[in-house]
């Protein structure tokens, strides 16, 4: 969540922190670079989560351009790095996490993380790969390559009294049970794997029940139950149950059944249909479809769908790239400007009133898009 919006702006507040009192334990993930606007967020929240959590992670453009995530790591922003964590644990009865990215060097990396304990951070998320080099274009991607567990390992030789978690290749349970064991961290993280499978975390096997036995007997018992029991379906469907209890943004819907279903929509050529349904009950009756065709194995392929599919495909392609790349030079322009970095994407986003309409009407189309 952005600290500022949230800090400010009520509307935001509501839509983006949902909860209920069951939804526990809970922590409150925020982006931001000032210690004053992220306390007075952490405040509307403190009562209602168990933990804050700053987010030094994230390797986008969108964090390039508003100065946040990954590059606040660079050691020109250390100190205001320092101030935030101080000025959130000093003031803020519960925890602060912090999650971060590796820096170039592993020394400096546990030199980083040694501050960050020093200053009031009670767990450390590592996200054992680099972050994008958005300026230089050199080194590696966001995510290119597996992560470098190896490091993790040193991070928490280094510092065994802090509390660490190991992020990066974990697709399985399998790499669960061999992250725990290599990194000796104190917990794992999944992003990407636990969005493909939500039920990656599910089997109940703890790492005392695997000390009598080999990790991989126990894996590969795992791996067969999981294989045996997890039908993406049928968990989209109890995913659609929760959120006719639960509410959410209708994209956020269509976005987890995207990565949880991805494999039998296509198989079943109803993916694109889910991308444009319109509601939750068009996309839970889409689920019962592809369902349908599993269980009583009478899909028929359709070659011109396909076709129409790819075509629709390809020019949605296109114009994304064009809007993401007009996105990204507004806010580079308003950050040179030292405006807001949604200035001139707000422009022109309000609804116009009647009046206003036939005022424009009655003018040049040059003149009404400047008066716009």
């Amino acid at each position: 969540m952005n600290s500022e919006l949230f800090a400010n702006d009520s509307a935001y507040r509501e839509m983006e922190f949902q909860t209920v009192p069951s939804d526990r334990p809970l922590v409150a993930h925020f982006s931001g670079n000032d210690p004053q606007t992220m306390l007075a967020a952490a405040k509307f929240v403190e009562s209602k989560c168990d933990a804050i959590d700053l987010n030094l992670g994230c390797p986008q453009r969108i964090a390039h351009a508003g100065h946040f995530g990954s590059y606040l790591l660079d050691d020109n922003d250390r100190d205001l790095v320092i101030n935030i964590i101080k000025t959130l644990s000093e003031n803020i009865s519960i925890p602060i996490f912090v999650k971060i990215r590796l820096l170039d060097k592993l020394s400096d990396t546990i030199t980083l993380c040694q501050q960050l304990v020093t200053a009031g951070a009670s767990l450390i998320a590592v996200h054992a790969r680099y972050r994008v080099n958005l300026v230089g274009r050199t080194g590696a991607g966001a995510r290119d390559g597996p992560a470098m567990l190896d490091q993790v390992t040193e991070i928490k030789k280094a510092i065994p009294s802090a509390y660490i978690i190991s992020n990066g290749n974990v697709r399985c349970w399998e790499d669960v049970l061999n992250n725990l064991r290599d990194t000796g961290a104190d917990g794992v993280m999944s992003a990407e794997g636990l969005l493909d499978t939500p039920t990656l975390f599910s089997p109940s096997l703890s790492l005392e029940d695997t000390q009598s036995t080999s990790i991989s007997t126990a894996s590969e018992s795992i791996s067969n139950h999981v294989s045996h029991s997890f039908n993406s379906l049928s968990i989209a469907l109890e995913y659609l149950d929760l959120v006719e209890l639960y509410p959410v943004k209708l994209k956020s819907v269509v976005f987890h059944i995207r990565r949880m279903c991805r494999e039998p929509l296509t198989r079943y050529q109803l993916l694109e249909e889910c991308l444009t349904a319109t509601s939750t009950t068009k996309i839970k009756d889409i689920i019962l479809q592809a369902r349908s065709y599993q269980e009583n194995n009478n899909f028929i392929f359709d070659e011109m769908k396909e076709r129409r599919v790819k075509e629709a495909s390809q020019r949605k392609t296109y114009e994304e790239g064009k809007r993401k790349r007009f996105e990204e030079r507004m806010i580079r322009k308003a950050k040179r400007e030292k405006k807001d970095l949604n200035f001139y994407l707000n422009q022109g986003t309000e609804t116009p009133t009647v009046e206003e309409l036939e005022i424009l009407r009655d003018m040049s189309l040059q003149d009404a898009f400047i008066r716009w």
